[in-house]
């Protein structure tokens, strides 16, 4: 067919409008190939957009034949009836301003107001919503609103004691101390039984004896008889009196080494009595600060829960008025049901902890029928920022800690022990003498007497005892090589100790300073969310979400708090620092023993030489001198001027004890 002859349709719709051929419905098939002048209509809708046909609204396609229709239109799917679904409700807000809660102030230093509603969907009782109405948001705030908090194990009109007095009734009733006293006077008693081989030792051993007269062969006196001529009397009574004493003079310095290492010993009880002291001042600071934490958290909870309940109120009043669906009231009141176990638990957490407390300061329950805690905790968690010096703390801990002069002086007693084992291969010489009377007449009378003195001496020695003396020694020697490696490692762990409690002091002030501000933030998150809420802008989600970082911020920063000073209180227990309470309790120890407790724990006194053979690997040599000891607190005392007005004048050496509150 020739192009000339191939005339377009009257209802081509080509772009170009030279396709040609009759135009069946189905497809061109007198059109030429797709060529440059012959393009597809822009309205085409074929896979590869070669298709020439006119527009389906002057050439409708047929039914679709198969599943490739290609651009045809499904016209032979079922028609499917819309449900009869009910038109729902036009969307209003008639909550006016008014009757909303009042937004969260502006800055965290103000109250939150709360609405107080007379019990909500779980029951909540008011004094939970009237406690924590005007509690601020600060973490600070938490730990001084604590106060209020009456755990209902105390007694009533309890007595308010803060942390001094509390540490100053441990002192004279904490069971470990009185445990430490009572070592001091077993240790004097051994050293007394010890030191009295060394002194001369009187006796008295009176002696009487009688004799049947009837008894035959009885004593005859010399010169009686039928030799003498004169009748035979049968004795049958006499007496004699022996004043001796006894002296040691030699058993190869075997006693006096005991002696000597009853009196190390000795010296040792009064080492750990101080280091008891220290643990337990320690101990106590820490549990009293633990139940100021607890009470704070108690009131975080409560703030948790009050603020959940607003939630409930809130969403309940919006169900109510058609404006937000059923699940947000269900959300409030699951979340209102989860923040209730944490607060049980931080109340429980609080009465365990006082119930603690009474038991570490050794405190006896008045009324045994109604077991009341007869003391109320007063105390805040404050920060005290200390200035540390870590050479210094270290040095002051390896010159004052208890612990290293027991140990110190635990050597020296296992070397005295040596030589006690060495005597075994040494002589023992004893001397008596003394004065003795006795009767001497042979008849029944017991008034003529004789009388007079005696002196002698007595001696032994071991050639051989079985290798008992070798046995002996060898296993004294062992011991005080044992006593000197602890001695070395608990050097080490003391450097340990003073370094791990800076460390976790240096933890907690950074954790203390980062998490401040988290709780600022995590407070204006609260408020904002909650007045997007209000606004119709947020989301019940975001509320909660805010609550519970407000939460987890709040208990961070509580923590941290606790933390740093439960640090400082191992801090001064390494260093032996808190020695100012010794002054302010009634001591146990009489008037001769606390002056010889102070003397040995003097913070100038000098370490002992150790044995000679160990001399050359002292950690701590006695003439190794610190110039920058950290001072107690009692002699920091001992150094304040009397002068009120020359007070600020001073010109001493701030050590990194004197605390100072930071707002």
């Amino acid at each position: 067919m020739a192009l000339v002859a191939q005339q377009p349709a009257a209802n081509d719709a080509s772009i170009q409008g030279i396709s040609v051929g009759s135009q069946p419905p189905v497809e061109a098939g007198t059109n030429l190939p797709i060529g440059a002048t012959n393009l597809p209509s822009s309205s085409d809708l074929s896979p590869t957009g070669a298709s020439v046909l006119p527009e389906l609204a002057t050439n409708p396609p047929a039914p679709p034949e198969g599943l490739n229709a290609g651009t045809n239109s499904f016209t032979n799917l079922p028609s499917l009836p819309a449900p009869d679904l009910p038109t729902a409700p036009l969307i209003t807000n008639p909550i006016t301003p008014e009757s909303l809660p009042a937004p969260l102030p502006e800055t965290t230093t103000g109250p939150i107001p709360l609405p107080t509603p007379t019990t909500n969907y779980f029951g909540l009782i008011d004094k939970i919503m009237k406690l924590v109405k005007d509690v601020p948001l600060t973490a600070e705030a938490l730990a001084k609103a604590g106060n209020k908090i009456v755990p209902g194990v105390i007694a009533k009109d309890a007595k308010r004691m803060n942390v001094d007095e509390v540490v100053q009734y441990a002192l004279a009733h904490n069971p470990d101390i009185l445990t430490a006293v009572q070592n001091i006077q077993r240790a004097s008693g051994n050293y007394i039984n010890v030191r009295a081989g060394l002194l001369p030792k009187l006796n008295v051993q009176p002696g009487y004896t009688w004799l049947d007269p009837q008894i035959q062969n009885g004593q005859t006196p010399p010169g009686y008889g039928s030799s003498g001529g004169i009748p035979s009397v049968q004795v049958n009574q006499a007496w004699n009196i022996n004043f001796q004493g006894t002296q040691l003079l030699y058993d190869g310095w075997k006693t006096p080494s005991l002696t000597e290492a009853a009196k190390l010993s000795e010296q040792i009880a009064y080492f750990q009595l101080r280091q008891t002291i220290d643990r337990v001042v320690a101990d106590v600071v820490r549990q009293f600060y633990q139940v100021v934490l607890n009470r704070a958290l108690v009131i975080a909870n409560e703030q948790q829960v009050a603020l959940y309940s607003t939630q409930v109120t809130d969403q309940q009043s919006r169900y109510d008025a058609g404006t937000v669906p059923r699940f947000n009231v269900l959300q409030a009141q699951v979340q209102m049901a989860n923040a209730m176990p944490p607060f049980i638990a931080a109340e429980n957490n609080l009465r365990v902890s006082l119930f603690r407390l009474v038991q570490l300061i050794g405190m006896d329950y008045p009324n045994i029928q109604n077991v009341k805690i007869p003391f109320d905790v007063n105390g805040e968690l404050g920060y005290y920022p200390r200035k540390i010096d870590e050479n210094a703390s270290i040095h002051t801990a390896l010159q004052r800690n208890p612990s290293l002069k027991a140990q110190r002086s635990n050597i020296l007693v296992t070397a005295k022990q040596v030589t006690a084992a060495i005597s075994g291969w040494l002589p023992t010489i004893n001397a008596n003498g003394g004065y003795q009377i006795q009767s001497y007449k042979y008849d029944q009378s017991l008034s003529e007497t004789i009388e007079g003195w005696f002196f002698g001496a007595t001696g032994s020695w071991a050639i051989f005892d079985g290798l008992a003396t070798y046995g002996a020694v060898k296993q004294a020697k062992a011991t005080m090589q044992s006593a000197k490696i602890s001695y070395d490692n608990s050097v080490r762990g003391v450097v340990t100790e003073v370094q791990t409690a800076i460390s976790n002091l240096q933890q907690a002030k950074e954790t203390i300073e980062s998490q401040r501000a988290t709780v600022e933030q995590a407070a204006e998150a609260l408020r904002l969310s909650r007045e997007r809420l209000d606004a119709g802008a947020g989301v019940q989600l975001d509320v909660i979400n805010a609550q519970v970082q407000l939460l987890q911020a709040q208990t961070s920063v509580l923590s941290a708090l606790f933390q740093y000073i439960s640090a400082t209180a191992e801090y001064d227990r390494a260093l032996s620092l808190h020695t100012q309470y010794e002054e302010l309790f009634d001591d146990p120890l009489n008037k001769w023993e606390k002056a010889r407790y102070q003397s040995l724990n003097a913070e100038n006194r000098a370490r002992p030489q150790l044995p000679r053979s160990m001399r050359k690997d002292d950690p701590l040599p006695p003439g190794v001198k610190f110039d920058d000891l950290i001072k107690s607190s009692t002699v920091r005392k001992q150094e304040q001027p009397l002068d009120p007005k020359a007070k600020g004048k001073s010109s001493k050496k701030t050590n990194g004890n004197d605390k100072k509150p930071v707002d």
